[in-house]
């Protein structure tokens, strides 16, 4: 039995083809040191003294590496009475819990747009486009009377804002919705399920690499975020918030600089395992529908 054996078709590419891949493949290798040198760059600098850092910044740190800068970061920065363990504990529950509220409902929204119809729908649906486009910053003054009136500023409440369902992701289950298929749910009512089981036995789980891979971008997002937890959590500051506060405490005596980036990166240490365990699911394409054939 003759076995076949399959040859892969090699490209040709004419001259001006080359020239132009050559130049993006360039640009890119580019873009990536740009983006790579930076945290390269912080890391060694977290493992040099004082005088090493000022005396050589662009250099590899001399032995023996200092890593007892990182034991000092969870030592020396603290916010407002607030420990590097707590602010890394009010990261985790913010980030976390407005990623997993964020998802829910925008994904129980967008089913809802999506499989029903009723008047006003594409109104509501319009309403999200219409908010995408107003700046944020024309409402943060509007949006921090509110939070305070509301008593949700410095306390775990402001964990209902995460309920807010306008924006891209709202467009991005909606699109989702649209591509798995009606029969679904009929074969669902026919069986006697109610509304509720049937968005989540049967649609709300064919969501589910949707809303993983959303939440994770959520999640990295509200981790990095200063701003929000600067306006309204500063009583109960995040770890983002506390490295952007002893970075201008750090500028302004020009001290503790290597500390500082040690603790940069336990900040982003999270982040990147969640990264390397993610990757595959965040950047591979999402094969949307159920039904085939």
């Amino acid at each position: 039995m003759k076995r076949k054996i399959f040859h892969k078709s090699k490209i040709r590419r004419t001259v001006p083809e080359k020239v132009i891949f050559t130049i993006v493949f360039l640009f890119f290798i580019f873009h990536a040191f740009l983006l790579i040198y930076p945290v390269v760059w912080g890391m060694l600098s977290s493992l040099k003294d004082v005088d090493g850092y000022f005396d050589n910044r662009f250099g590899v740190p001399v032995f023996p590496w200092k890593f007892i800068n990182y034991i000092e970061a969870v030592k020396q920065i603290t916010d407002g009475g607030m420990s590097f363990i707590n602010m890394f504990w009010n990261s985790t529950w913010f980030a976390a819990g407005s990623a997993i509220i964020n998802m829910e409902f925008v994904s129980a929204y967008a089913y809802v747009l999506n499989k029903y119809k009723f008047r006003g729908r594409n109104l509501l649906y319009g309403l999200c486009l219409f908010m995408m486009a107003v700046p944020l910053g024309a409402s943060f003054v509007s949006t921090y009377r509110i939070y305070h009136a509301l008593h949700l500023a410095n306390s775990y409440a402001i964990l209902f804002t995460a309920t807010a369902v306008y924006g891209m992701n709202l467009m991005l289950f909606h699109s989702y919705y649209s591509n798995i298929s009606n029969s679904y749910k009929e074969a669902a009512e026919i069986d006697g399920a109610n509304f509720y089981q049937i968005y989540f036995k049967v649609m709300r789980s064919q969501a589910v690499p949707l809303a993983l891979t959303l939440g994770i971008m959520q999640f990295i997002a509200h981790w990095n975020d200063y701003m929000s937890p600067l306006l309204y959590l500063s009583e109960m500051p995040t770890l983002a918030t506390g490295l952007y506060r002893y970075q201008a405490y750090v500028e302004k005596t020009s001290l503790n600089y290597p500390v500082l980036f040690a603790g940069l990166f336990i900040c982003l240490l999270p982040i990147l395992v969640i990264f390397l365990i993610f990757s595959d699911r965040m950047m591979a394409n999402i094969n949307v529908g159920g039904l085939k054939g």
